[in-house]
This record gives C-alpha cells, sequence and structure tokens, in this order.
C-alpha cells in the first residue's frame, strides 16, 4: 500500500470518528518490536552546529518501524517533525537550555514577574530558528515515504511553570495580579507559535498528522500539556489553567490533550474545554495503566474521547467496557501477526467509520 493510499485511508476514518456523536467508534495505531539504530545522548549533539545531522539519526531510527508495519491499514501514518526532548515547547520564547541524555530541559527566564515586560515574541530566538529550520531540513529529505506532523506544545499554564520556575505557584497565591498578566501574554505567544508550528508541517485534506500517538485530525490544536496543574488544586487549575485554555484553543475545531494518569483531581474541569476531540492519558510509572483502571478514569472524564496506550491483550481483554466511549487504541504488539490481527479485532468491534 503506498503511502498516500494509506493516508486516505487514515483520513476518512478519522473524520469519521471526530464526527461521531455516539459512543463505540474506535480507531487503532499499532507498534511492533524492532531493532532501531540506537540515538546517542542529547548533549552530544549542539543544534546550533550539528542540528542537520542529529535529524538525519532520528530520521534513520524512526525508519525501521515504518517498514516493519508497511501494509498495516493502521490509522497511525509514518510520519516525523524536529523533536529533541521538552525544552523546545518553551525555549521559542528565547530561554536557554540544559541537554540531557534522552531529553533537554528549560532554563527559567524570569527572575521575576517584574520581569513579564521584556517578553517579546521573535522569530530569530535560538530554538525558534532550531525547530524551523529543522522542518525545512526534514521538508528537503522526504522521499514518498513519510510525512509532516505537528511537534505540539504547552498550555499558557504549562508554558508558565516552564518560564518562571517553582516560584510560579506560590506567586499564584501572593501576586496572582501579576501571574495572569503573564499568562494573558502566554496565551497570545502561544496562539503564535501554533500557527508557526501548523504552518511547517504536512497539511493534509484540510487537518494535520500529530506527533506520537495522535494520528490525524481536522483543524487542530495539540497536542496541549499542562502537567503543572498536576502539582496545584482544582481552585487554582480553575482561575490560573482552564479560562486561558479556553482562550488558546477558541478558534479551532478539534483540540488534543495529553494528561498524567496519576493525578486526575482537574480532569472533570479540563474535559469540559470546547472542542475537545481527544484526551490522551499516559501510562505513568507505579500506577495501573488506565485500561486497566477504567472506573477511576471514567469517572473523572466526563464523555471525553479518548486515547489509551495498551497491550494488544489489554485491548482484547477490556474491548466491551470501552464501547460506552470513543477510543484511539495506541498498541504495543508482539510481532506483525499480532498487529493485523489486532487490526482486524478491534474494526470488527468498532461501529463503522
Amino acid at each position: 500500500m503506498e503511502l498516500y493510499e494509506h493516508v486516505s485511508r487514515i483520513v476518512a476514518r478519522s473524520k469519521a470518528f471526530y464526527s461521531a456523536t455516539e459512543p463505540g467508534h474506535f480507531l487503532i495505531g499499532v507498534h511492533l518490536p524492532v531493532e532501531v539504530p540506537p540515538l546517542p545522548p542529547l548533549y552530544e549533539y549542539d543544534p546550533e552546529t550539528h542540528l542537520e545531522q542529529w535529524l538525519d539519526l532520528r530520521l534513520e531510527s524512526s525508519r525501521p518501524a515504518w517498514e516493519a508495519k508497511a501494509d498495516i491499514d493502521d490509522d497511525i501514518a509514518p510520519t516525523i517533525c524536529p523533536a529533541f526532548g521538552i525544552a523546545e515547547h518553551s525555549a521559542w520564547l528565547g530561554m536557554k537550555v540544559r541537554a540531557q541524555q534522552n531529553t533537554n530541559l528549560p532554563v527559567p527566564l524570569l527572575n521575576s514577574l517584574d520581569e513579564v515586560e521584556k517578553l517579546t515574541l521573535s522569530d530569530q530566538t535560538p530554538w525558534f530558528r532550531y525547530m524551523k529550520d529543522g522542518y525545512d531540513y526534514l521538508r528537503s529529505k522526504k522521499d514518498g515515504t513519510f510525512l509532516l506532523s505537528v511537534r505540539g506544545g504547552m498550555t499558557p499554564m504549562d508554558l508558565a511553570d516552564a518560564v518562571r520556575g517553582n516560584e510560579i505557584y506560590v506567586e499564584m497565591l501572593t501576586e496572582p495580579e501579576k501571574v495572569h498578566r503573564l499568562l494573558k501574554f502566554l496565551t497570545e505567544a502561544e496562539t503564535w507559535y501554533f500557527s508557526q508550528l501548523r504552518s511547517w508541517a504536512d497539511e493534509v485534506e484540510g487537518g494535520h498528522f500529530f506527533t506520537y500517538a495522535f494520528g490525524w485530525a481536522p483543524d487542530a490544536i495539540g497536542h496541549l500539556s499542562n502537567d503543572a496543574a498536576m502539582l496545584c488544586s482544582y481552585q487554582v487549575y480553575k482561575e490560573f489553567g482552564y479560562p486561558y485554555e479556553v482562550e488558546l484553543v477558541k478558534d479551532y475545531e478539534c483540540v488534543l490533550y495529553h494528561i498524567h494518569n496519576e493525578k486526575l483531581h482537574f480532569v472533570p474541569h479540563l474535559v469540559e474545554l470546547p472542542n475537545l476531540a481527544l484526551l490522551e492519558i499516559s501510562n505513568d510509572p507505579m500506577m495501573p495503566a488506565p485500561i486497566e483502571d477504567l472506573p477511576r478514569i471514567f469517572a473523572h472524564t466526563g464523555k471525553a474521547n479518548l486515547l489509551l496506550h495498551a497491550t494488544s491483550d489489554q485491548v482484547r481483554d477490556h474491548i466491551e467496557e470501552l464501547k460506552v466511549r470513543n477510543v484511539f487504541f495506541d498498541v504495543s504488539c508482539r510481532d506483525r501477526a499480532d498487529a493485523e490481527d489486532i487490526v482486524a479485532f478491534v474494526r470488527e468491534q468498532s461501529k463503522p467509520l
């Protein structure tokens, strides 16, 4: 199956999934165990001087997985984008970055909330350039075997944590007006940056593919994260998180959102977000996998469409329980035969797409 034939099938099923008004619809992406060239530590590659070499390594590391699942008609296409770790979600504001083994971390930019007025938007900051130049370079390497996906980013509250550091949590209580001023700027900044990200990725039939397991969605913003909300009370999220998320997503048809299974106390309010199309719940250490913890997941997530990571056996075991929702399964398989079987099983169990 050629890439664009597969993509056309994915888009058709995804459009039906996101327009569904009743539960019981399923999408599925599968992953096979493959040997891949190991990526060297990030701290060995300075993107200022080794951006293209790093992206070449990422591209070659991705190809074995794409090739292993060739002709399997699931709902994830071969895609790639510039990705270095966590820091690029915020460092485009002009922040410095600490590279680690397999991720990178931003160095807070503000020493005080009195410095908010110093923040500006620029397409000349180092990490803005690395992301744009990275997309340009990967586009030059396209050979008909992959597409460019949207990298994703942070909500304003999560971005405030990156920009200011842990002090922001105390300042939400002691200097709320200044925090709101910062969040207002970051909402405008994130709106601008997401428009850049989408312009760099491949537009496909009015939508885009999104990084990791999010597949294709029409006119979407995502994936968004607000890991900072896990460290705050429901009331703090309600004041400093949710209103700015509503403003950020207001012009999009679909919102793709990432949360952690470890802390769900703020999620009942989050799922009221306008146009929330898909809620990914990650598998966290020392917590049961969400698919093994469905009563708790259902109790916190309203009627949201869910993206769940699972093994093929877990999907088979819990498919009946999950028919009360629309679910995108991201499935780890034993081998190709298992992958083909679980795709057929999920198609059979899903309402028509």
